[in-house]
């Protein structure tokens, strides 16, 4: 885990974003240019907590405050941003659950897991960091 855990991401689950492009190309909003994201942020930690929650496991965290690059055995970049979704809230705000969207994604991922270029973390880890 990057340093405390405490950097605040925000997501947006993919069937929002297709339910998203639907809405507009039948609206046509006078908005062309939007920022899409789910309303809330979620730190990291919180957000790994989440992912093994919905398959039934309990992370154990190892906290990296070394200068090494988080992208080598983490999957985001180091650094919080937070977009303004207002526009995308007004064309389309139903947005599902955090939780809700990680249980879709992970049923999809072992469906398809033999189609997806997996980065290798966990050997990253191993070799490097424990």
């Amino acid at each position: 885990m990057p340093k405390d855990g405490g950097m605040k991401m925000q997501f947006f689950y993919v069937g929002d974003l297709c339910k998203l492009i639907e809405e507009i190309i039948k609206t046509s909003p006078s908005a062309h240019i939007m920022n899409v994201g789910n309303v809330y942020t979620i730190s990291i930690k919180d957000w790994v907590t989440k992912c093994y929650s919905c398959l039934g496991k309990i992370p154990v965290f190892e906290y990296v405050y070394e200068d090494i690059e988080q992208r080598n055995y983490f999957s985001f970049y180091n650094y919080e941003y937070y977009l303004d979704v207002q526009r995308q809230q007004n064309v389309y705000s139903e947005t599902i659950s955090l939780e809700e969207g990680l249980k879709e994604s992970s049923k999809w991922y072992f469906a398809n897991e033999n189609d997806v270029k997996k980065k290798p973390y966990i050997d990253y880890i191993n070799k490097y960091i424990m």
